[in-house]
């Protein structure tokens, strides 16, 4: 009850302040807030207490009285409060006693020129009301629908647009299907129609009177708008789960298709067009929808799709015969989302003129036809070798999945866009190309399997043609990736000019871009598409080419990667001890060429690459090891570590050695010689950027899991280790300097017997060289051992510093798990406690050089001798009136470390007994770990995250920034 009043005391005054004729504020983000906290569920008396609706009442009459009287902000929040309190019933009943909603209502009306904020605040109140039949029939009886219609046409911002349409459709639907009024639903459409009528030619008395304005830009501007909500409200109706009566009224008192068909004639405007298309599509999907598919006294097979696919295909031819490309491929991703938005209400198969067809086939294959165009090679190459090769069998599955209109339209669009010479009309452009590639992206969401399979063959075949073409074009018909082909003959082939699209090197790009994308997405691999196995030999060449595009270089070896990890069958792996006669033998002398590369992104992806291919060589591929070590490129890759300009490559560097460190035969042929740990250590103590110091520690944990690390680096090794955690500002190096140690304590148990997490109740023991059965005292003991070693190397230190000073919320998390792990573990084994304080070598807290006060305090300031500030300014004023300069080198250079070549060189690595500020014994870190309450640390950081805030302190930084503002505009009147 208390926090209530505290609340409210605190808001009143506030309310109060908003009221004030001089009010202005700076920070408007106090108003979003104070919104959210009165939205809550546990603040709702906020919205019951009398003073709110009071304000509210003041508000809007000093805001009738003299707009200009009250901040703008304010009104829009005042709009807001009004829904919140509209959305309980038990307001509804006091806000109609002020009648405060016909009087907002009558501001709205208003001529002001009301702000986007106010615009919104207005419909979200209209949409509160709506939700009840009251106030329906009260916004009917003012006809509020007009000032929606308004909202949705102008030029308003987007959030405006989009909630005032969302109300509107609501108003529409609720008068046509829930309360059957006829008359309103048809007053509500004539007035959204309005535009379109007003300017199409008409028939009166048997004669057409013409008025068209062609392209005039506030006429389209006008009827886009109209033909934008047109659209909205006919998808709507699709998501509907009911039929509706929206569309039958639409098409008896509109003859709504013609109309919109008579629109084709205003202008040659193709994003005007384009709208005219998507209200007719629109309008085709939710006739289907509700005159058909939800009908029940429908007499037709559900599947009888013949008007419904005239309308389409006559949309599509449309654009044929006005050789507009770019809008075919749009109108063909447009049904195919509308298509989807039928969900499972549409047939699977449909049937068009006695053919039954899957409808979604029919898009794709509209979708890839300017892609189709180019492919000459492939059949040139299936004429020559005179048998079925892949692409007779692609075109085959092709045809077998269109329908008879499909390829009639197929047939029309190659005929208008190629003269009968060959001769292409610049209609096929590298332009539409990329559109094409893009919009079937676009659909990667809708797209099934066997569709993005197709899809993926076609790309394959365009990649192939641009390969084919460019070893035709520079001559290179020895290269051992090029294709064999008759040459001239190929550049002769109808129909001609496709080749421009294909060398283009954007089309170039976006095929990639396309292959990686399906490929990753629907885990195609050689078994759904045979045509991937050529894959990597087109790849090579592309990365052969020096003349490359660097956006194509990196594509393509991303592709590669993605082929080498899908496209090389495990079983294969058994049958080859090497990759003699492969197009992967020629990946070895690209791969350094790469490495060299100006470009640091083509660098970086071949690291990726590298990595990939090391990884997979380990267990899936052991003939690539051999691949690796011919190829010289360890060292190369340990070079681009120690000394690449690039800190994305340097990083990548390390990522590729630590899948690399853990191959025997990689480690014995080339990094056993290296001073990798060495370097390693340097690196997370001395790199200056982030990224690479969090893989470093990765690979040196797994040298450290694989291999031997020298005895010589035992000490820095864990001084490294706990610096990176306490010393580290990055949270990605704290929590890989985190994992490292529990790496080690996993090591450590192993050694000492553990398996799976538990100990076997028999083990081999390395110690006495026999079999031993383990008791429960010799498990103590073991586990003694172990907490013996890490308390030494300062785990529980840095655990409990990390504890204290921790502002990563990840971080924090990882050491808490750990943590309450640990403590169960103790309370299973009682006395585990005394057996690790007689084995270890801290048995005092006195030992410890790493003390924890009770409460976090300030870090410690230097003392020095006090200096009175006359002898200060003595000084100062001694240096600067100097005449010597030496005197501020020196002070610079002992500031600095400037010049000090053997200082730097003995710092190359960390103090390697730092680690022993914080060794302490267990009993000690766990009566310290008593005094730290971990779920509220937590819950604590949590809120800080979210930035989540108690209201009343909230209202209390309002109260302050109010009385701020106030200040600054008195001292401004001065």
């Amino acid at each position: 009850m208390q926090k209530q009043e505290e609340v409210l005391s605190r808001l009143r005054p506030i309310l109060d302040i908003f009221l004030r004729e001089n009010f202005s504020t700076t920070n408007n983000v106090y108003f979003e807030k104070l919104l959210t906290h009165l939205q809550a569920k546990e603040n709702a008396f906020v919205l019951q207490a009398p003073f709110v609706v009071d304000w509210v009442d003041r508000c809007i009459t000093a805001v009738t009285e003299d707009f200009n009287k009250i901040h703008p902000k304010v009104v829009s929040f005042m709009l807001n409060l009004t829904s919140y309190l509209a959305h309980n019933e038990w307001m509804i009943v006091r806000l109609r006693e002020l009648d405060i909603v016909n009087r907002a209502v009558k501001l709205l009306r208003g001529e002001h020129n009301f702000s986007p904020s106010v615009k919104l605040g207005g419909i979200r109140l209209m949409k509160a009301v709506t939700e009840y039949s009251m106030g329906l029939a009260f916004l009917r009886m003012h006809r509020i629908w007009t000032l929606l219609i308004q909202y949705s046409n102008n030029d308003h911002t987007l959030y405006v647009v989009r909630e005032a349409r969302q109300v509107l459709y609501n108003m529409l639907y609720k008068s046509c299907d829930k309360l059957h009024d006829k008359a309103v639903t048809l007053e509500i459409l004539s007035e959204i129609m309005k535009p379109l009528h007003d300017n199409l030619y008409k028939n009166s008395n048997g004669e057409e009177r013409i008025h068209i304005k062609v392209d005039d830009n506030e006429l389209l501007h006008k009827i886009s708008a109209t033909l934008d909500l047109l659209s909205y409200i006919l998808q709507q109706t699709l998501v509907l789960e009911e039929r509706t009566s929206l569309i039958a009224l639409l098409k008896e008192y509109h003859d709504f298709e013609i109309t919109i068909w008579k629109l084709i004639d205003m202008t040659h405007n193709p994003y005007f067009i384009e709208k005219i298309f998507t209200t007719l599509s629109s309008y085709n999907f939710a006739l289907l929808m509700h005159e058909k598919l939800l009908n029940p006294d429908a007499t037709e097979p559900p599947e009888e799709f013949t008007e419904f696919g005239l309308s389409f295909f006559n949309l599509m031819k449309f654009f044929i015969t006005r050789k507009d490309g770019m809008s075919f491929v749009k109108l063909a991703e447009l049904n195919h989302v509308l298509w989807k938005k039928l969900g499972a209400r549409a047939p699977k198969e449909i049937v068009i003129q006695q053919e039954r067809v899957t409808f979604e086939n029919q898009l794709i294959c509209f979708h890839m036809l300017p892609l189709l165009f180019s492919m000459k090679y492939a059949q040139k190459l299936a004429d020559e070798e005179n048998k079925v090769e892949l692409f007779d069998a692609y075109v085959v599955k092709l045809l077998e999945l269109t329908c008879e209109q499909t390829l009639r339209l197929c047939y029309t669009m190659r005929d208008n866009f190629f003269t009968a010479d060959g001769m292409t009309a610049d209609l096929v452009t590298a332009g539409l190309a990329n559109k094409c590639i893009h919009s079937l992206l676009a659909l990667e969401n809708v797209l099934d399997r066997e569709q993005a399979v197709t899809v993926c063959q076609a790309l394959l075949y365009v990649l192939r043609e641009a390969v084919a073409l460019s070893v035709i074009t520079n001559n290179s018909m020895d290269d051992c990736h090029s294709v064999s082909s008759a040459g001239s003959s190929y550049l002769e082939m109808y129909p001609q000019g496709t080749e421009k699209v294909v060398n283009d090197p954007q089309v170039l790009h976006s095929v990639m871009v396309g292959l990686r994308t399906l490929i990753e997405r629907f885990k195609i691999t050689w078994k759904e598409s045979v045509e991937t196995i050529g894959l990597v030999n087109c790849l090579a060449f592309v990365l052969e080419n020096t003349n490359m595009d660097a956006r194509c270089t990196v594509q393509a070896l991303k592709l590669v990667q993605l082929a080498v990890e899908h496209f090389l069958s495990p079983n294969m792996a058994l049958l080859v001890d090497n990759l003699q006669g492969s197009a992967l033998v020629c990946l070895g002398p690209i791969i350094v060429k790469r490495m060299h590369d100006t470009m640091w992104e083509v660098r970086d992806t071949t690291l990726e690459l590298t990595t990939s291919i090391a990884s997979i060589s380990r267990v899936k591929f052991p003939a690539f090891q051999r691949f690796l070590i011919d190829a010289k490129i360890p060292p190369i890759v340990y070079e681009m570590a120690k000394n690449d300009s690039e800190v994305y490559v340097r990083a990548s560097a390390f990522k590729c050695l630590s899948q690399m460190v853990s191959i025997n035969l990689l480690w014995e042929n080339s990094f056993s010689q290296l001073d990798l740990v060495d370097h390693l250590m340097y690196v997370m103590y001395r790199e200056t950027d982030d990224i690479v110091r969090a893989e470093a520690i990765i690979t040196l944990m797994r040298i450290y899991e694989h291999r031997k690390i020298p005895a010589k680096y035992k000490n820095t090794l864990f001084s490294t280790l706990n610096y990176c955690v306490v010393g580290d500002h990055h949270s990605e190096v704290k929590m890989n300097a985190l994992n490292f140690w529990r790496r080690e304590f996993y090591r450590q148990f192993s050694n000492q017997g553990m398996i799976d997490g538990s100990f076997p109740s028999v083990t081999f023991s390395k110690e006495q060289k026999k079999i031993v059965t383990l008791t429960e005292k010799e498990i103590q003991t073991s586990i003694a051992k172990v907490f013996g070693e890490v308390q030494q190397y300062g785990y529980f230190g840095i655990l409990l510093k990390s504890l204290r000073e921790e502002t990563s919320m990840e971080v924090l998390e990882f050491l808490i798990m750990g943590v309450k792990v640990m403590k169960e573990k103790f309370e299973r084994y009682k006395g585990i406690m005394d057996e690790i304080e007689m084995r270890s070598p801290i048995s005092h807290c006195e030992d410890s050089t790493f003390c924890f006060p009770t409460e976090p305090q300030p870090s410690a300031i230097p003392q020095h001798t006090p200096v009175n500030p006359g002898e200060a300014d003595e000084i100062i004023e001694s240096i600067l009136n100097s005449q010597d300069a030496q005197l501020l080198e020196k002070a610079f250079e002992t500031q600095m470390h400037i010049n000090e070549e053997v200082e730097m060189t003995e710092k190359r690595h960390i103090d390697e007994f730092y680690y022993k500020q914080f060794a302490m014994p267990l009993r000690p870190f766990f009566e310290e770990l008593k005094t730290i309450d971990l779920d509220q640390l937590v819950k604590q950081h949590q809120e800080w995250f979210e930035c989540k805030e108690n209201f009343t302190s909230l209202l209390d930084d309002i109260l302050g920034a109010l009385k701020r503002d106030d200040e600054n505009m008195i001292s401004d009147c001065y």
